[in-house]
């Protein structure tokens, strides 16, 4: 019994209440984990103490601090000069200024159109405001009265021997600020544009995919289309020796321009038909060198679209159709052609009149992306360019040689 007794008495000491106490009671300790070798002796860390109260000011603490930047050559061995993300710089660097103090743009200008009277820029008066100034700065203005303006630029623009639809875009890229251009169920995706820009109209916004069911696509292809001046210029801020700024550009043009193509079903028309193309050139070659080059290529794409149509033509004219027969009367003309010439931080829109007996280029706007606050308007002008070519291509699209159907065998037991 005396050992049944103490057995008891044991287990009840073990659960007892008040040992629970007891042990609550304790202060706890935890045993503190030696520092990392590495972080034993800190080096110590002076400044320079000021004369007097007198000399802290910020200047002289900003004066009194050393501040080290590593080098581009340091950053290298660490990372690559695409991914590094740049310190802010004092001034960046003007990339369209050369070193005689002439702007590239003007220098572009210039070459791009033979007649210097004819120089027409789309883009030639678009500012920056905050938000609060733009709101206070639409109520003064009329769009009446700039679309107005634009109509008789338009006139003149006729007189000087453009087509209708280069005055079309040139017109629609000088709007853009005073009409809307956005769906309104984009508002919420976009909360740093104006809400002038939306519409809940959707025949008058622009700016749009083909069907609404696809919306999602179409503004993730804008919303990364908005990020191109800043990648613009990091790529100057950073000499990235690959991806420049030129190639930036280049590289966003065509990738919007994809979706474009995609949303309206027409990315495997026949032969890739394109309304136009895009060359990139650094800024120390010539803007003659580009002129040629960019001639070239829409000369090239100018007797590509006369094929089609003649292929087209010859389609129709086989078929035993009175409604096909009847419509060899009303092909559609050669199209206006565009190019995009991307020089360093500049970008600019040139049209070309493939019916033209002599055909030459002419400016219809130029940006700079180098500048900054500017990049919701200017990556708008590229939403608007891309768009405009793929409306047309639509409405093109049949005037284009079908593909063959591939004929079935015939089965001679049938």
């Amino acid at each position: 019994m005396a050992f049944i007794r103490d057995i008891s008495d044991r287990f009840w000491s073990y659960v007892s209440p008040r040992k629970t106490q007891q042990k609550r009671d304790k202060e706890f300790k935890a045993k503190v984990p030696p520092l990392p070798r590495h972080t034993r002796q800190m080096p110590e860390i002076t400044l320079d103490e000021p004369s007097s109260a007198k000399e802290m000011t910020p200047d002289t603490l900003f004066q009194r601090w050393k501040i080290a930047t590593p080098s581009p050559r340091e950053l290298r061995n660490y990372h690559s000069p695409d991914m590094i993300s740049p310190s802010p710089p004092s001034s960046l660097e003007r990339a369209y200024t050369d070193f005689e103090g002439d702007t590239l743009i003007d220098n572009i200008a210039q070459t791009l159109n033979s007649d210097p009277a004819e120089e027409w820029d789309a883009n030639e008066e678009t500012y920056v405001l905050d938000e609060a100034d733009y709101v206070e700065q639409r109520k003064q203005q009329d769009a009446e009265l700039e679309r107005q303006r634009r109509e008789r630029q338009g006139q003149e623009l006729r007189n000087a021997g453009w087509t209708e639809d280069a005055i079309f875009l040139f017109q629609k890229l000088g709007m853009r600020g005073f009409e809307p251009l956005l769906p309104a169920t984009w508002f919420a995706d976009f909360p740093m544009l104006p809400a002038d820009l939306f519409t809940r109209n959707i025949d008058k916004a622009f700016v749009k995919p083909s069907s609404p069911d696809v919306e999602y696509h179409a503004f993730r292809a804008l919303d990364e289309l908005f990020g191109l001046g800043g990648r613009v210029r990091d790529a100057v801020l950073q000499k990235a020796p690959i991806r420049t700024a030129e190639k930036q550009i280049r590289a966003a043009v065509l990738k919007y321009n994809k979706w474009a193509l995609r949303d309206g079903k027409i990315d495997k028309v026949w032969r890739d038909s394109s309304l136009f193309e895009i060359i990139s050139v650094p800024k120390h070659i010539s803007a003659s060198v580009a002129e040629a080059k960019m001639l070239r290529k829409l000369n090239k794409r100018a007797e590509l679209w006369r094929e089609g149509f003649e292929e087209r033509r010859i389609q129709r004219s086989s078929l035993k159709n009175g409604k096909e027969a009847q419509k060899l009367d009303d092909e559609p003309e050669l199209p206006t052609l565009y190019g995009v010439v991307a020089c360093h931080t500049v970008m600019a829109f040139v049209s070309y009149d493939s019916q033209a007996t002599v055909p030459l280029l002419r400016t219809v706007a130029m940006f700079d992306l180098g500048q900054e606050g500017y990049d919701v308007w200017n990556s708008l002008a590229i939403a608007i360019f891309v768009i405009h070519c793929r409306n047309r291509l639509l409405e093109l699209r049949d005037s284009l040689p079908q593909p063959e159907q591939p004929s079935t065998p015939s089965d001679p037991d049938a």
